[in-house]
């Protein structure tokens, strides 16, 4: 010591611990303080020179991983401004990857090593020979260094420069070596204040916030932290990330039902939401503390998971980063629900919980001139349901096996189906609960409910669920406007990643959803799979499936420039696709997205149809070649043509009981949208079994024509809809129908089972 202190001038002495302990698990103020504080006291006793603002941790320790107690102490009690890690953002990062971060106002800049260890080295016995020294510093790791990061910090060990004073050698050579081989000028003139601030102010700005990982996933971060190994365990398993608006906390509430499965504890800020990834306050608590918002008690097996909902993560890209940081191989749950229902949801939370008065019609018509709080709460309401570019930004991070989504509307009439499917398939919870003992139907509140072990309700407050005046006219026209763009381009992501459709995409309003929601949910988790698990999907399905509680006949009885009325009761924009008991919606929007993938469902429906009718909109328009070619592949009848046509050909068939299938494209060419299908609803009737029906039409004008035909039924033949008959059908002389098949109003129609052997493509 007394050898260091004649030579004080030639070097300046940094803040550091007196006894040179580990700051992994300091939890004494008091200790931590004397410890640094006798550090200082020495140098002033002294007269060493040194430096106010910087200090270094031993052992690399309290840094990072953060102990905020090391933070709390350096700055604010003893003020110092600039410390070093090169354990950030992990420590087995190449030295150009290594980053810094400003945590309770101390600047952490990264740290870099040069290769010569905690040990005295002779030249002649450097590990690997010291060729291989000479190879760090003639371009090679240390070369690169300074190249490649414009301020640099190294650390060296006071034995590095005895014997051979190899601290000495190395960098002497290095200075020398890039001076004369490039065009860097060095510079020392700078304070180590000065030093961070044109780091994060100038260089890297982005590096302000720290992003935490996981030192489970890393052993020598796991040794530097101030927790220990069974800590890991606690991490949560999944999260629920949102959107807002969307069910997210009835989701939380009854997955929570199960005994396996433990929420984050509830906070009196955020409620049953940590926000920890989205809000910046509570992110910078650490990781500690978010451990601490689960409780450890509940992991009482292999089996049991932790999970937090958060519906702020939803649209946060630095939620995203942050999550996969800390949380990489975490499953995500997301609810998608139509998106202006959600936005007028979400004014309507806003407008109790701030008080504000703006009607929401005036709301949307609000631009950037207008008032930055009132715009904002326009961007709040809207931008979340721009679902495809924040989905396409989370697969940017994560795979589609570790994202459940969820439809929305369908959870929220029956949610038993999904629970299941997330406890087997995508949690695979050892001991799933059937989701009826979670769940039941609470008549009073119109939804579903969790109930207790002693089946007793426990629904949520009124301020879920509630009912709203409804939307103006004017509202729903301009958020179907919209969000047109963004729920096209939603469409073409689930199929790209081979995920399911929700049903609320293509229904014309709410209301008709909630008629058809429990006729078409056995097709949606039957005939397209899981929405939310993208796998499997062309799974084979039977018509038994399609189907099931479903008696009533899906005829077209009103045709419009951009959908279709259904068996009188449904309206329907946009194409449908038809089954014989059963409507389902068809997201193709123009003739040439008639496409072999768009009819994939021809190639798994069991039993194959006895023929397919394909409604392309006006006579005029044409589909590709291969979707023709396609349909020939199947080896099924088909006919291509106008849509009016097609579905008086459809209600026909459907009607005389054929295995018919149909897919329709609206016709935008229409002069009566309603007299195109009086006649083909009146062949329809001919064959009802129940004369009540005919009467209750509103085609009077043919009712004594029907109930002739109808008593002399005893003439005509019935038919089981999986024959295939060979007798040929006459067509009606008023009707004027060129099809495929190159028929016309005064031939006769072949049967199915002939027009198989004699198909064409020649397309009026």
């Amino acid at each position: 010591m007394i050898y260091y202190l004649e030579e004080k001038d030639k070097f300046i002495w940094f803040h550091h611990t007196w006894k040179h302990e580990k700051l992994t698990n300091v939890y004494d103020k008091i200790s931590l303080f004397s410890s640094t504080k006798m550090n200082i006291d020495f140098a002033q006793k002294h007269n060493l020179s040194l430096d106010p603002n910087y200090a270094v941790a031993p052992h690399h320790t309290g840094i990072y991983p953060i102990n905020p107690l090391v933070y709390d102490i350096w700055h604010r009690i003893i003020n110092f401004n600039v410390t070093s890690t090169e354990n950030y953002p992990y420590h087995y990062m190449s030295p150009s990857n290594r980053r810094g971060f400003i945590y309770k106002g101390l600047f952490v800049l990264p740290r870099q090593s040069c290769s010569l260890y905690t040990t005295t080295r002779n030249y002649t016995n450097y590990p690997n020979g010291s060729h291989r020294l000479e190879q760090h510093l003639m371009g090679g790791k240390l070369f690169r260094i300074i190249l490649t990061n414009p301020i640099s910090i190294f650390m060296s060990h006071n034995v590095n420069y005895g014997h051979d004073r190899l601290g000495n050698y190395v960098f002497s050579k290095l200075i020398y070596l890039i001076s004369k081989w490039t065009r860097i000028k060095f510079s020392s003139d700078l304070s180590t204040s000065e030093l961070a601030r044109k780091y994060f102010y100038d260089y890297y700005p982005d590096e302000k916030m720290p992003i935490f990982t996981n030192p489970c996933h890393d052993e020598m971060l796991m040794n530097l932290w101030n927790g220990n190994r069974s800590m890991c365990r606690i991490f949560p398993q999944f999260l629920i990330v949102g959107p807002q608006k969307t069910g997210t906390t009835a989701l939380y509430s009854m997955l929570s039902q199960h005994p396996d499965l433990h929420p984050s504890k509830k906070n009196f800020i955020t409620y049953e939401e940590l926000q920890f990834f989205s809000n910046d306050t509570i992110y910078l608590n650490g990781i500690n503390w978010y451990l601490d918002q689960f409780d450890s008690d509940n992991i009482v097996s292999e089996w049991s998971m932790n999970f937090e909902k958060s519906a702020t993560y939803f649209d946060s890209i630095l939620a995203m980063k942050r999550i996969k940081a800390l949380l990489p191989n975490i499953r995500l749950i997301m609810i998608l629900t139509e998106p202006g229902a959600r936005a007028y949801s979400r004014y309507q939370h806003e407008i109790a919980r701030t008080n504000q008065t703006i009607n929401f019609d005036d709301l949307l018509q609000l631009n950037h001139n207008h008032s930055s709080n009132q715009f904002h709460l326009k961007e709040r309401c809207l931008q979340p349901g721009h679902y495809a570019e924040y989905l396409r930004q989370w697969l940017n991070y994560f795979p589609s096996k570790q994202i459940y989504i969820i439809d929305g509307d369908a959870f929220r009439y029956d949610p038993r189906t999904i629970l299941n499917d997330i406890q087997i398939r995508f949690l695979q919870l050892k001991n799933p609960i059937n989701s009826s003992k979670l769940v039941k139907f609470n008549r009073k509140k119109g939804f579903f409910c969790p109930i207790s072990n002693k089946n007793h309700f426990q629904c949520l407050g009124n301020s879920k669920g509630r009912r709203y005046e409804k939307m103006s006219s004017y509202s729903r026209e301009y958020l179907n406007n919209y969000y047109l763009l963004h729920n096209q381009k939603l469409i073409q992501f689930l199929r790209n990643n081979n995920y399911s459709l929700p049903l609320w995409l293509t229904f014309f309003n709410r209301t008709q959803l909630i008629k058809r929601c429990f006729s078409l949910s056995n097709i949606y988790h039957a005939a397209e799979g899981r929405m939310g698990y993208p796998n499997e999907r062309y799974e084979p399905t039977t018509i038994s499936a399609l189907d099931k509680e479903n008696k009533t006949l899906p005829l077209i009885t009103g045709l419009y420039e951009d959908g279709f009325m259904i068996a009188e009761q449904d309206r329907i924009v946009g194409a449908i696709f038809s089954f014989p008991r059963q409507i389902i919606c068809w997201n193709v929007y123009s003739p040439d997205q008639i496409t072999p993938e768009s009819l994939a469902l021809l190639e798994v429906i069991l039993p194959r149809p006895e023929i397919f009718i394909l409604g392309i909109g006006s006579r005029t328009n044409k589909i590709p070649p291969e979707t023709i070619q396609f349909i020939r592949s199947l080896k099924i009848g088909f006919e291509i043509l106008p849509t009016t046509q097609a579905c008086e050909t459809f209600n026909f068939l459907l009607s005389d009981n054929r295995l018919v299938y149909a897919g329709f494209f609206p016709q935008n060419d229409l002069t009566d949208q309603n007299y195109g299908l009086r006649k083909a609803i009146a062949h329809s009737q001919l064959y009802e079994k129940d004369e009540e029906y005919i009467r209750k039409d509103l085609l009077k004008d043919t009712y004594e024509v029907m109930i002739k035909a109808h008593r002399e039924r005893k003439l005509l033949s019935s038919y089981s809809p999986l024959d295939r008959r060979q007798s040929s059908i006459k067509q009606d002389d008023d009707t004027n129908v060129q099809s495929l098949t190159g028929t016309s109003n005064v031939e006769k129609r072949l049967s199915v089972k002939k027009r198989d052997q004699q198909e064409t493509d020649n397309q009026s």
